[in-house]
């Protein structure tokens, strides 16, 4: 085989190559889960809010759910899951008739210990 002939052999292959692996069908993401985008409202101690809110956000993130955490005294009893200081220990507390009561007990279980 000559060395031009070579050459257009191998720009053929090259091209082939490339148009097989641009006809590949790209990969699809994942569908949304069926809550996603449910607001779960938190409470949180003032204390604590600093140090819990990046758990909070990213746990609501991963499960694409709108967070809203609030710290001030009227939002214990307006909140889905309210997080409190029980004897020096963090306990979470979801409110009875909560709209999005079982996000908020997998936001409870996932951070607090």
């Amino acid at each position: 085989m000559r060395v031009p002939d070579a050459t257009v052999a191998r720009l053929l292959t090259c091209c082939l190559a490339g148009a097989a692996l641009a006809c590949n069908e790209t990969p699809r993401a994942s569908p949304r889960p069926a809550d996603a985008g449910t607001l779960v409202t938190v409470y949180l101690p003032p204390k604590t809010a600093d140090r819990l809110a990046g758990r909070l956000q990213s746990v609501a993130a991963q499960r694409q759910w709108a967070l809203s955490i609030r710290t001030d005294s009227a939002a214990l009893a307006d909140a889905d899951l309210a997080i409190v200081d029980s004897a020096g220990t963090l306990v979470g507390r979801v409110r009875a008739g909560a709209s999005a009561a079982a996000q908020a007990r997998q936001i409870a279980d996932a951070v607090l210990p």
